[in-house]
């Protein structure tokens, strides 16, 4: 679901810890070792070593992006800004999923802990982890590891707009935190209406055990029942019934043909 404006997502890597700069205070002494970017327009993902910045700048001068992050606002915005002489980052349109949990619920959580809850699946590794490669001369682990941040910040932020608010956790039980920047129907909307109406759907489902993260893409599938929580689909596509927890579908289109299951023959 792109937005209706031009929109990139993106997350960096810093040459340097906060205590070799002297405390979370002083960000844009950090440096940048290594930028990822995701373009909703090119629906393509972009790399940026430091050098790179400059181009970067002319690129975003050119578009004038919203910005979608994590703890965007406070952290990589102000990394970056010192390697543009005439863009302000902090002046674009912002998404700050980080910022937005914060005004919401009052406390901030690490990216880590919304992927689990929201995506089922978690980061690749941590900061210092970029810091080491950088300093390693690793640039294909350091390359990867921010753009896996990228995508994973991009799958929280597309979930949000999907279902109008994305997952936590406290105390070992699951929580919806609202979300503002969705604007198109929910995907509870969506299967209400093809429930209401008789037509097939076809639904990504992430299906989460103690072991394994499984994606389904579930073909042809009439809706059942439908209750706040769950969907029970029949698919034509491989003659399987299913339970579906509607937080764990991703992603769901409507097709023209109605439903066509009977529990049994007569």
């Amino acid at each position: 679901m792109s937005p209706s404006t031009p929109s990139i997502v993106y997350d960096l890597e810093s040459k340097k810890t906060f205590a070799e700069v002297g405390g979370y205070n002083n960000n844009a002494l950090l440096g940048v070792s290594f930028l990822g970017l995701y373009s909703y327009s090119q629906n393509k993902y972009f790399s940026f070593f430091e050098q790179d910045l400059p181009k970067l700048e002319q690129i975003l001068l050119a578009e004038k992006p919203t910005i979608i992050g994590f703890n965007s606002i406070s952290f990589d915005n102000v990394v970056l800004q010192p390697y543009f002489k005439t863009l302000k980052m902090n002046e674009l349109p912002q998404v700050d999923i980080l910022a937005d949990i914060h005004r919401t619920l009052g406390f901030r959580m690490k990216l880590e802990s919304v992927a689990q809850a929201t995506l089922g699946e978690g980061k690749s590794g941590s900061g210092l982890d970029a810091i080491r490669y950088y300093r390693e001369g690793n640039l294909e682990a350091l390359a990867k590891y921010c753009l896996d941040d990228v995508r994973i910040t991009h799958d929280v932020y597309e979930y949000g707009c999907k279902h109008g608010y994305i997952l936590y956790t406290s105390g070992g039980e699951y929580f919806h935190m609202p979300v503002e920047w969705s604007t198109q129907p929910t995907i509870m909307q969506e299967l209400q209406r093809a429930y209401r109406n008789h037509n097939q759907v076809n639904l990504v489902y992430v299906q989460l055990t103690d072991i394994a993260r499984t994606v389904l893409n579930i073909q042809q599938a009439d809706i059942l029942d439908l209750d706040d929580k769950t969907a029970t689909v029949y698919s034509h596509s491989d003659n399987s019934k299913r339970l579906c927890q509607i937080d764990r579908i991703t992603d769901l289109t409507i097709q023209e043909q109605t439903s066509a299951y009977q529990e049994s023959l007569f």
